[in-house]
């Protein structure tokens, strides 16, 4: 056998056989919980960058929300590397299920090249244009102060985003094959060094919100040499062709195609973001201050739809390459309860914490209460984006990549921002009128969401089942 179906085999077997036979529930679990320990990590970096940051001048509302005003460009690159990961980890696991050597062979190596020339690509770009993009962003009310805040901490974690798309690129890999494990380490070492070097940064060399953003540079830059050590240490079972002559334009398209309506729909959520962001700054500082900062921690919620939407990308993805789809209903409707299990767990948690998080952040309390009245409104509805989640990743496992942008602009695009302007402009109802409209409209998108992924696959099974009858005659 070579050494390309030897890869294969390898990468098929010990957590893959679990992924094809093994029970369910504790499967989800074991792949699920290093990708939430990881997105904890991303988090807590996220909320130390914060504290850190607010620790400079607690009485300021400047350094908070021009952090704030950069966060729709972070979504964006976010959004191009989730939009990677999500498309590697779909064709590998996909292509291990299949026993596709074409894939195996050429996925990372192609997927790094994309990496790297979209990296660069929007680094030009936003370099470029950064000072008419932060102003478009702010609203009418925000300071000079903040609008310069904004801009330094750009200018400075511009690069980290960049190397952050071949740094989910390659997880993506390793996601695929179900080793998930890394994601959590990688994530773990990020996160340390992070914290490490915000204090040193920001106020033992005096930089600021600009010692913030290189901390958070350095940290992705050392996980991504960890993850390159992984493939060149061999921990992943597929190999790396690192020259450009070995990218495969099938494969690029193949990881385009479930890669970029994902990244299309974090795109859209940006753009929502913006939207509401200019809101928020229409009303006062303090209104755009406590939005900013509920954004940050409201992350925690996200938490079960990452993991338990990761295992579902994974456990389908494999089943559905292997013809396996008896089981992939299966594996759907047991990602969907534990990850709204764990989901309400950490909403009780976050609503019983919120006056102390929040007070921790800032000093001011209007600020403070206007973000726990947020958390009150718009949280238990996080369920429907959770659920959502894993509506995306069970579409996407299966090669179905539009789904999830459709229902993101149906959420946002067509609900959410339409609603929002109208109770601002026409019925004056403020911050707290735009949380109940946001909240109704997450439920209501659940049920719709899982409503059409059930029926989706169930389609399968039926379909799956009737051909088996019809060979069996």
């Amino acid at each position: 056998m070579s050494e390309s179906n030897n890869s294969i085999e390898k990468a098929g077997g010990g957590l893959s056989d679990e992924i094809l036979r093994g029970p369910i529930a504790p499967t989800s679990i074991k792949l699920a919980v290093p990708v939430i320990i990881g997105q904890l990590m991303l988090l807590g970096y996220g909320i130390t960058n914060t504290v850190f940051i607010s620790m400079i001048d607690k009485s300021s509302t400047a350094l908070m929300t021009g952090i704030g005003l950069v966060f729709p460009i972070h979504m964006c690159f976010l959004a191009m590397s989730l939009g990677l990961f999500t498309g590697m980890s779909s064709i590998v696991a996909r292509g291990i299920g299949e026993k596709n050597k074409q894939v195996t062979d050429r996925a990372a190596g192609s997927g790094i090249w994309l990496a790297v020339g979209l990296a660069l690509f929007s680094i030009a770009v936003i370099y470029l244009f950064s000072d008419n993009i932060l102003p478009f962003l702010s609203g009418s009310q925000m300071s000079e102060e903040a609008l310069n805040n904004g801009l330094t901490y750009l200018h400075w974690i511009l690069p980290g985003l960049g190397m952050m798309l071949v740094f989910q690129t390659l997880l993506g890999v390793l996601q695929g094959e179900g080793l998930s494990k890394y994601y959590g380490m990688a994530m773990l070492l990020s996160t340390v060094v992070n914290i490490i070097l915000d204090p040193i940064f920001i106020f033992g060399l005096n930089m600021g919100v600009a010692g913030a953003a290189l901390a958070t540079t350095i940290s992705i830059t050392v996980s991504l040499l960890f993850v390159i050590n992984l493939f060149r240490s061999k921990k992943s079972s597929l190999p790396v062709n690192w020259k450009a002559r070995h990218v495969e334009r099938s494969v690029i398209g193949k990881i385009a195609y479930i890669g970029l309506p994902q990244t299309l729909s974090m795109i859209s959520l940006s753009v929502a973001s913006a939207v509401i962001n200019n809101l928020m700054g229409s009303i006062s500082e303090h209104a755009m201050n406590s939005w900013i900062i509920v954004g940050r921690i409201d992350e925690l919620l996200l938490l079960a739809g990452y993991g338990f939407g990761s295992a579902a990308l994974t456990q389908i993805g494999q089943n559905y390459g292997s013809g396996n789809m008896s089981r992939v209903l299966s594996i759907f409707k047991t990602n969907v309860l534990l990850s709204l299990a764990l989901c309400i767990v950490l909403v009780l948690i976050y609503n019983g914490l919120a006056p102390y998080i929040f007070s921790m952040l800032t000093g001011v309390s209007d600020v403070v209460e206007g973000a726990v009245r947020q958390v009150r409104i718009v949280s238990f509805s996080y369920l429907g984006v959770v659920a959502a989640i894993v509506v995306t990743s069970s579409f996407q496992a299966t090669g179905r990549a539009m789904p999830g942008l459709i229902l993101d602009i149906l959420r946002m695009g067509l609900l959410t921002i339409p609603v929002s302007y109208m109770l601002f402009y026409w019925y004056d109802a403020g911050a707290t009128g735009i949380f109940y409209a946001m909240a109704a409209i997450n439920l209501v998108m659940m049920v719709f969401a899982l409503g059409w992924c059930y029926l989706y696959l169930n389609k399968l099974k039926q379909s799956t089942g009737l051909t088996e009858a019809m060979a069996f005659k």
